[in-house]
């Protein structure tokens, strides 16, 4: 069984620090839990790094079930 990219690939947040991408979804800002600086994930250049991650996430995770692999969340 394999994990999920969303919840392997890490997100680089404004401050520098990194969050697993899984956790971002459906969210408009984040807190990191390292810092406390806030990223808003809605301003145009992190989102558009957002929404790229996210499909990259999604193209291999359904790559490895086109290969017949059962994928799962973590979360």
């Amino acid at each position: 069984m394999a994990v999920s990219m969303l919840d392997l690939m890490l997100f680089p947040l404004s401050c520098g620090h990194n969050v697993v991408l899984g956790r971002l979804q459906g969210k408009k800002s984040w807190i990191c839990e390292t810092c406390q600086m806030q990223t808003d994930l809605t301003e145009s250049r992190v989102r558009a790094a957002l929404v790229k991650d996210f499909d990259t996430a999604v193209q291999i995770d359904l790559q490895a079930k086109g290969r017949g692999e059962k994928v799962q969340r973590l979360g």
